[in-house]
C-alpha cells in the first residue's frame, strides 16, 4: 500500500523535515505528526522529528579524549508552523529557526567552546495548569519550598512550582518499586534538581507530559510552550554538562554534575516512555548505559561515588536488565558486578540473575550452540536454587523498608513471588528446551497470574507488573484465556500509570499470538525477526 503526499489533507500541520527513517530509506516522507504514516504502513519504528542523542566518538584523532565514546546531541528540526484561523494574525512559532540542516553536532563540536545557552524568558510563565493543587494529598511528598533555592530566573514562578508539586505528589509515586517516605525518586532527585537545571527542566517536562497522558487533555500553555520545550532546553543544558564531564578532572563540582547528567538521562528516558509513538527512549537508555559503564570502569574502581551516584547506577542497571531482556542487539550490557554488596537492595539479586540469564542466552545464540550456555545456568534445578536464594534475599531486605502501611508490606511479599515466577519462566524459556520444560513454564505462568490476583492495593503496584505480564503474554501463544488476561492487564496498567510505553510490547504480543509456530518457534526467535525489520520495544 502506498501513500502519496497529494492524498493528504493540505490543512493538517506537518513537520518541516523528513523523519530520519525515511531519510535512511531514501524515500519522500509525508511528514505527518506526530510520526510519519509511511513508517506506520511499513510497520517501521518512526523516530519522529524531535531532538535525539546519538553516540559519537570523542575528539577524533588527538588529545587525551581520543576514542572516548559519549552521547552526542543532535539538533531538532524546528516545530511545524501553527495553524491559525483565517482572521487571526500569524506569529512566529517559539523556538523556530531558519536552519534546515539535517546533520547532527559531532563530538568535537560539543567539546569545543561555545557560548552559554540562553533559555527564553518565556519559559518562566510557560504553563498555566488546570488542575487544583489542593486535591493532591500524597503523605510522602516533600513539598519543597522552591523559594529557598537559588534557581535560575527562568525557573522561578508559579508554573514551575506547580509542575514540581505534581511530580512530588503524583509522578514520583510510580517511579520506585513502591512509594513510601524513603522513595529516592523524591528524596534524592528533587533536591538534586534544585542544583541541576537540566534535571529540573527534565522533571518539568516529565510532569507536564504525564499530566496530559493521565487527564487525556494537554496541560494549558501560553506562547506555544509545551512539554517538548522543557525537554529541548534540558537536552541543550545536558550537552554542556556532558562536555564538561569528559574534560574535567575529579572534583566536588564534577561529582555533582555527574549525578545530574545520569539523573537527567533517566528522567528523559521515562519522559519518552509516556508516549507510545516515541522511539527516543532507546537513545536515552543507551546514553544511561554508556555513562554507567564509564563510571564503573575498572580504571575508575577507586573513585568514591556518593549515595546519589550509587542510586542512579542502580536505577540504570534496573533499566538495562529489563531493556536487555527484550532487545537483541550486540551492544554491551551493564554487568551485574557494577552493584556491590553495599548496593544490595530488595531486588538486586533477582536483577543480577536475570541479567546473567540474558547474557547467557545472547552468547548461546551468537555461538548457535545450545551447549554454550554456562553449565550452572542451563540446568532447571540450579536455576530454581538461584531464584529461591534471590527470593529469600528480597523478602529479607523488604523487612527494613518503610511502606507507610502494613497492607503495602504484605502486598510487597506477593510482588516478590510474582517476579520469582516470572523470572523462572523467562529463564526456562531462554536457557532450556521449552518443549521439554513446557509444564514447568506453564506452572510458573499460572503462579504469576494467581499472585497478581492476590494483590490488595492494586494502584500502588500496577507499575511493577509490566514485565511479569509481558512474560505471561510470551507463553500464551496457544492459550486464548491467558492472552486475554495479559492483554487486559497491560491496558489496565497503562491507564493507571499514565505510561504508554508497553503499547508496542502489547502489539508485539498480538502479532506473536497470530504467528506461525513453524516460522518462529518461540517469542525470542520472533522478536529477533521483528528486530531485523526495525520493530523494537521496551518493557520496563
Amino acid at each position: 500500500m502506498s501513500l502519496r503526499l497529494s492524498s493528504l489533507d493540505p490543512n493538517e500541520p506537518r513537520a518541516l523535515k523528513d523523519c530520519r527513517t525515511c531519510n535512511r530509506r531514501r524515500i519522500r516522507c509525508d511528514r505527518s505528526l506526530p510520526t510519519c504514516k509511511k513508517c506506520a504502513l511499513k510497520e517501521l519504528s518512526c523516530p519522529g522529528y524531535g531532538l535525539r542523542i546519538q553516540f559519537g566518538q570523542g575528539v577524533a584523532s588527538r588529545g587525551k579524549l581520543t576514542g572516548k565514546t559519549l552521547p552526542v546531541l543532535e539538533p531538532a528540526p524546528p516545530p511545524p508552523p501553527a495553524v491559525y484561523p483565517k482572521d487571526s494574525p500569524k506569529s512566529a512559532t517559539p523556538g523556530e529557526s531558519s536552519d534546515s540542516r539535517d546533520d547532527g553536532l559531532d563530538a568535537s563540536q560539543l567539546l569545543a567552546g561555545s557560548e552559554p545557552i540562553a533559555v527564553p524568558h518565556k519559559l518562566r510563565n510557560a504553563f498555566q495548569p488546570s488542575f487544583d493543587e489542593t486535591t493532591l494529598h500524597n503523605p510522602f511528598a516533600l513539598n519543597l519550598d522552591l523559594s529557598s533555592y537559588a534557581l535560575p530566573q527562568y525557573l522561578q514562578g508559579r508554573p514551575v512550582r506547580q509542575l514540581i508539586h505534581y511530580y512530588d505528589h503524583v509522578v514520583a509515586t510510580v517511579m520506585p518499586w513502591v512509594d513510601g517516605p524513603e522513595n529516592p525518586w523524591r528524596t534524592l532527585m528533587l533536591p538534586l534538581a534544585m542544583h541541576s537545571p537540566s534535571l529540573l527542566l527534565a522533571l518539568l517536562a516529565l510532569s507536564a507530559e504525564h499530566y496530559s497522558a493521565r487527564s487525556e487533555s494537554p496541560w494549558a500553555v501560553n506562547d506555544g510552550f509545551a512539554s517538548r520545550n522543557y525537554r529541548d532546553k534540558s537536552l541543550l543544558l545536558l550537552s554542556e554538562d556532558l562536555r564538561a564531564e569528559w574534560t574535567e578532572h575529579a572534583s566536588v563540582a564534577r561529582h555533582a554534575r555527574a549525578s545530574g547528567i545520569l539523573a537527567t538521562i533517566l528522567v528523559l528516558c521515562n519522559l519518552e516512555m509516556i508516549r507510545c509513538d516515541s522511539a527516543i527512549w532507546r537513545v536515552h537508555w543507551k546514553a544511561a548505559r554508556t555513562i554507567t559503564l564509564r563510571w564503573t570502569a575498572p580504571q575508575l574502581a577507586t573513585t568514591v561515588l556518593d549515595d546519589t551516584c550509587r542510586f542512579l547506577i542502580q536505577e540504570a542497571f534496573v533499566y538495562d536488565v529489563f531493556g536487555s531482556s527484550t532487545t537483541f542487539e550486540d551492544d554491551e550490557q551493564i554487568p551485574g558486578s557494577v552493584l556491590t554488596e553495599q548496593d544490595a537492595h530488595v531486588f538486586t539479586d533477582w536483577l543480577q540473575l536475570v541479567q546473567e540469564v540474558t547474557c547467557a542466552e545472547r552468547q548461546r545464540h551468537r555461538n548457535a550452540s545450545p551447549g554454550q550456555a554456562p553449565l550452572d545456568l542451563a540446568n532447571m534445578r540450579v536455576l530454581q536454587e538461584k531464584f529461591d536464594y534471590a527470593r529469600n534475599r528480597s523478602l529479607e531486605f523488604s523487612k527494613s523498608l518503610d511502606f507507610g502501611t502494613p497492607g503495602l508490606h504484605s502486598d510487597f511479599a506477593v510482588l516478590v513471588d510474582i517476579f520469582h515466577y516470572a523470572g523462572l519462566a523467562y529463564s526456562f524459556q531462554a536457557l532450556l528446551d521449552p518443549r521439554d520444560f513446557a509444564p514447568a513454564i506453564e506452572t510458573c505462568v499460572s503462579g504469576v497470574i494467581t499472585k497478581i490476583a492476590e494483590i490488595q492495593n492494586k494502584e500502588a503496584y500496577q507499575h511493577d507488573l509490566v514485565w511479569p505480564l509481558f512474560v505471561v503474554g510470551t507463553q500464551s501463544r496457544l492459550n486464548k484465556n491467558t492472552q486475554a488476561f495479559a492483554d487486559a492487564k497491560l491496558l489496565e496498567v497503562m491507564k493507571s500509570t499514565g505510561f504508554s510505553n508497553c503499547v508496542p510490547a502489547l502489539e508485539f504480543l498480538r502479532r506473536f499470538w497470530k504467528s506461525d509456530p513453524n516460522v518462529a518457534v518461540d517469542w525470542m526467535q520472533f522478536a529477533r525477526q521483528e528486530s531485523r525489520r526495525g520493530l523494537t520495544f521496551l518493557v520496563i
